[in-house]
């Protein structure tokens, strides 16, 4: 450990040697003090300890920081971002009360001319003023969805590029395009950027005529998606500030895309029955009158199921309300198997489904109805009593877009008719449509 008197020695060195990086090694040439905190993006902690030669680009320029008498040189160190910066050295060597040499200390000069460095500072001052947008993007605007584009449309102005987007991995993992900015990017080229990100962090890319720069996007080390940019083919790539500021905002953006899902989340429960994970009743009206409103513009026909539970009471009595549960859950992956894409099933209320259905005439409803009841028999083995089976009754009202309803009344028009088929036996007798 160094006595007072070498302390006092190294900063009279120090003050008298001036400059950008200060530094000092032992006699196995490891780091031993670095200043100030951050040298060219590598934390003083990290190089502490470390060889020396292992941040020169050229390990034969030890020489000019392992003096054994005051000199000067120049070496090429290594950056945290994989670049590298000219140093102008100047060193001093160490010896200890033997006269044993013991290490030396310097300081390094940034060779960069003036004007560089001037615009490096700018960039610097233009991040911090991006950054400090998008922070108040996303803290002020209520919508996650706005304050995304308004990240993403201040990220493509500063870092002047054509267009830019933001990527959500799905359950799939898969990228899927969230919010855009700008103009379109060529599909080959953001196919061969998509490839990339799934082995790398961070991509920049030139293809299919334009240049490309993502970054992955992280909230608590789970990936959310990827920002990317693109200009075209003949404008300069990225440069390396703009590669920071694309990094620095991915970071926010990864807690908007995290509020997006929980939001997303808390939705889906709020629309979701919880025992079938069909939509629920409330859920239904509300896109049942979407739909319906653009059916009177489509001029298109359409059909309401209405399908009852009978006898689940016994099944509660006899076997218990887990077995009613299950019974339920089981009618309502029928019900899903005998839907397409585009239907719209809901479970209506307590023992009341309701199936919806665009685009199909009294005949294929017909046939649907029929399909339904042959695949709820297999439900016959929930029943609680032998002469109370359990099983479904459908009611059906059709839709005639020249005869608009608002959806309390196909409802009605649907349990109508399924009151008339239990009245007749068992036999379906669909309502008429009104007079």
């Amino acid at each position: 450990m160094e006595d007072g008197l070498g302390a006092e020695r190294r900063y009279r060195d120090f003050v008298e040697l001036s400059g950008d990086f200060a530094w000092e090694v032992d006699a196995a040439s490891r780091l031993v003090f670095v200043a100030p905190r951050l040298v060219f993006g590598w934390a003083a902690q990290t190089l502490i300890g470390r060889k020396l030669a292992d941040f020169l680009v050229d390990p034969a320029d030890l020489r000019h920081f392992t003096v054994p008498v005051a000199g000067s040189g120049e070496a090429r160190f290594r950056t945290s971002e994989s670049g590298a910066v000219a140093l102008a050295i100047t060193a001093r060597p160490i010896f200890d009360a033997g006269g044993v040499w013991n290490g030396a200390r310097g300081i390094a000069r940034d060779l960069a001319d003036p004007h560089a460095r001037d615009i490096a500072f700018t960039e610097a001052r233009l991040r911090e003023g991006v950054l400090r947008h998008v922070v108040c993007a996303v803290r002020d605007e209520p919508q996650p969805a706005e304050s995304l584009a308004a990240a993403l449309a201040a990220l493509g102005f500063a870092a002047n590029a054509a267009g830019g987007a933001v990527l959500h991995a799905g359950p799939d993992h898969a990228f899927r395009i969230a919010q855009s900015w700008g103009q379109k990017a060529p599909p080959l080229a953001i196919a061969a950027l998509r490839t990339q990100l799934k082995a790398q962090e961070k991509v920049a890319v030139a293809a299919a005529g334009a240049q490309l720069v993502a970054q992955t996007v992280l909230y608590r080390l789970e990936s959310k998606g990827a920002v990317m940019l693109w200009r075209r083919g003949e404008a300069p790539a990225f440069s390396e500030g703009e590669r920071i500021l694309l990094g620095e905002v991915a970071d926010h953006i990864g807690i908007v895309i995290a509020e997006i899902e929980a939001r997303e989340r808390i939705d889906l429960l709020a629309r979701t029955d919880r025992l079938t994970g069909l939509t629920n009743r409330s859920a239904f009206f509300d896109e049942f009158s979407r739909r319906l409103d653009r059916l009177d513009r489509a001029l298109q026909s359409a059909a309401l199921l209405y399908i009852d539970v009978d006898n689940l009471r016994y099944v509660n009595d006899v076997h218990g309300p887990a077995r009613g549960d299950q019974a339920l859950a089981a009618l309502a992956d029928i019900l899903r198997e005998h839907t397409r894409a585009g239907d719209l099933i809901a479970r209506f209320g307590g023992d009341e489904f309701v199936l919806w259905i665009e685009g199909i005439d009294r005949i294929g409803a017909m046939s649907r109805i029929a399909a339904l009841a042959d695949a709820a028999a297999r439900l016959a083995a929930l029943t609680g009593l032998p002469d109370r089976p359990f099983g479904i009754s459908i009611g059906l009202a059709m839709f005639d877009p020249l005869r608009p309803e608002g959806p309390a009344q196909i409802i009605a028009r649907a349990t109508i008719d399924l009151a008339r088929k239990n009245e007749q036996g068992g036999e379906l007798w669909p309502a008429s449509l009104p007079a």
